[in-house]
């Protein structure tokens, strides 16, 4: 008799005293807003679960690879046999949850196979790829789909002997009803879990996100079968923070703890969000009685001009996060894709709501003097320049409108929105200096970051040249898009939060900050636009003029609202853009103990700034003041 190593008998022995281990789940952390309301929760529930042993006699793979490994005819006989109880309890269980979920039983097979063996089957498979050729794509490796069933087959897995959750049980009284239903039923078991509940449904869904199950695919280590992860906005930002750690207990035969790990719950995250304004204010967009551009799609976002803090980040239409797996194929293909934050992720030109940024740039490279007058006669511009709208709509110039006024100066021309203006003034200045003051107004570059995650929001840079940026590389303007430029057309290209973030930096007197989602984070240093105090006052005057003086492109939209009797100023750029069709409404509103509010609104296929955005954010600086931010 030959003897092995001390070494590896010892091995065999410590294997053979380690009896069972207990997975110890961690607690996902929560997502609160500014005030401490819950956005993102767990709730406690129970499922009807299928044991994977059962389960698996549902799976043609399954019946693949017993035949590949038994060819003999009279071993396959002795396999059918050796399944037939397992194969009988697979189908009471199909026709006990048929009449239970009240389905045909066809649903409920469906069921198994992609709730249950789908998942395990994806995870053995992609096992069997990583261990035998990572460095290769499994289907060039192993052509043979049968072969690959084969090794997948031999991977074991722990969800393989533990039970599976086949559906969820909505209230105690399903849970007593299927206690009842499946008693003594061999394989199937009502077990408890936790689900990821939305409390306010819809409020900030794009921004918040959800989270689906862990699989192969997502190439995350240290998740399993059944574990959930963060897939989007809040949840896949934070989900290291979130996610916690598991624990595990391991005990010996005879019962006894050897080794544990204890779990580490996770963390909660608090958002500058306030939920109750956000929820006001997609109420009023979702309400078909308010405003007439009822069923566009919209893009919204306020800040707390001081702090930084985001207050709203609004993308209607919107969608229930509790809701969202089972509505996905249909909410992927909606015309106006409710999936997507358009405050972040979407485009657009912003149109005259960029032109008080062109005139601070302007004034501070001294192309345009504040008092300084450029003509819009009533006739048509020479070819190649861009009309007025208010020539093309009613056939005279500002240069009539603004004849007792001080004529088409730098005030007038934000109040007007005069297109001859500011593609004009645009057009004195090289292409490069205008890029370099978009830069420095926060245009072109991603706005979101966080110190509590390495993991960036799915957030566009917007387009400040002719062309796309290519990692560092910038395309430069055109010479011949400087003009378009002036008017917010041509190439560029903004997000809403973008927009209102250079807004806020006009309504701090010329001082750049990047607005913050999580309270957590510090306040951005920023940097100064070193913008002199008679360039402000000029565009303050005509932002203020906008609403509140006759001529100014919103003020029909304010009347009555009541701002400026309560010692609130409210300072506004209306904007409107062609192919695209969009309207834009964006600027802040200040009250006498200097707490301010910026914000930029789109609505998607508008027609006119004043009209179709400007009632919208009279409406939310109305919320802004009942929610306390502005007094």
């Amino acid at each position: 008799m030959q003897l092995a190593p001390h070494s590896v008998w010892q091995k065999q022995l410590e294997k053979i005293k380690i009896g069972k281990s207990a997975h110890l789940a961690s607690l996902r952390g929560r997502i609160l807003d500014r005030n401490g309301k819950v956005l993102a929760d767990n709730e406690a529930c129970f499922n009807v679960c299928l044991d994977y042993k059962i389960a698996r006699l549902a799976d043609e793979r399954f019946w693949i690879a017993q035949s590949m490994r038994n060819s003999d005819p009279a071993a396959r006989i002795r396999i059918k046999e050796k399944f037939q109880e397992d194969f009988n309890c697979l189908n009471e269980a199909i026709i006990k949850c048929a009449e239970f979920k009240k389905c045909q039983p066809a649903q409920i097979l469906e069921q198994i196979n992609s709730e249950i063996n789908d998942p395990i089957w994806k995870l053995r498979l992609y096992l069997a790829w990583k261990r035998k050729f990572p460095n290769e794509k499994f289907e060039q490796a192993v052509p043979d789909a049968n072969e690959r069933i084969r090794m997948a087959s031999e991977i074991d897995v722990a969800e393989m002997h533990q039970p599976q959750s086949l559906f969820k049980l909505e209230n105690d009284d399903e849970v007593v009803a299927a206690q009842l239903k499946f008693i003594n039923l061999k394989g199937i078991q009502i077990l408890p879990s936790d689900k990821r509940v939305y409390p306010y449904t819809s409020a900030a869904c794009q921004l918040i996100g959800w989270v689906k199950p862990w699989n192969p695919d997502d190439n995350e280590p240290n998740y399993s079968l059944g574990d959930m992860i963060g897939f989007t906005g809040i949840e896949y930002i934070c989900e290291p923070v979130l996610r916690g750690t598991d624990g595990k207990i391991v005990y010996n035969i005879d019962g006894e703890i050897i080794s544990q790990t204890e779990r580490e719950l996770g963390k909660d995250v608090t958002l500058t969000i306030d939920i109750d304004l956000q929820q006001k204010i997609e109420n009023l967009l979702n309400n078909p009685n308010i405003y007439p551009t009822f069923g566009s799609a919209v893009g919204i976002v306020v800040i707390d001009v001081n702090s930084t803090d985001i207050l709203a980040m609004v993308s209607v239409p919107d969608f229930d996060l509790n809701k969202v797996r089972s509505d996905y194929s249909k909410l992927i293909a909606a015309k106006h894709k409710p999936l997507l934050n358009r405050t972040i992720a979407e485009i657009y030109p912003p149109g005259s709501s960029a032109k008080p940024i062109i005139l601070a740039m302007a004034l501070a490279e001294r192309k345009i003097a504040a008092n300084e007058v450029i003509s819009c006669p009533s006739e048509l511009p020479p070819q190649g320049w861009p009309r007025c709208w208010i020539y093309r709509q009613y056939s005279y110039g500002h240069d009539s409108q603004w004849a007792y006024e001080g004529g088409n100066n730098a005030r007038n021309a934000v109040k007007g929105s005069c297109n001859i203006y500011f593609s004009r003034i645009a057009d004195r200045m090289e292409p490069r200096v205008i890029q370099q003051w978009l830069e420095v107004f926060g245009f072109g570059s991603a706005s979101l970051q966080t110190a509590l995650s390495n993991r960036t929001f799915e957030e566009s840079a917007g387009v400040i040249g002719s062309g796309k940026r290519e990692g560092d590389y910038l395309p430069p303007i055109r010479s011949v898009e400087r003009k378009l430029f002036g008017i917010g057309q041509g190439s560029f290209r903004a997000t809403p939060l973008q927009v209102a973030n250079a807004y806020a930096a006009i309504a701090r007197g010329g001082y750049f900050q990047k607005s913050k989602v999580f309270t957590s984070d510090p306040v951005d240093t920023g940097h100064s636009l070193k913008l002199h105090n008679e360039y402000l006052n000029a565009i303050y005057d005509g932002m203020y003029a906008v609403v509140n003086e006759n001529g100014g492109t919103a003020a029909s939209q304010f009347v009555g609202a009541g701002f400026d009797s309560r010692g609130i100023k409210v300072y506004g750029k209306t904007g409107s853009t062609e192919r695209p069709f969009h309207a834009w409404f964006a600027g802040f509103a200040k009250d006498k103990s200097q707490n301010t509010i910026a914000f930029s609104v789109i609505v998607e296929g508008g027609q006119h700034g004043g009209s179709d955005a400007g009632p919208i954010a009279r409406d939310i600086i109305a919320l802004c003041i009942e929610q306390g931010y502005l007094k």
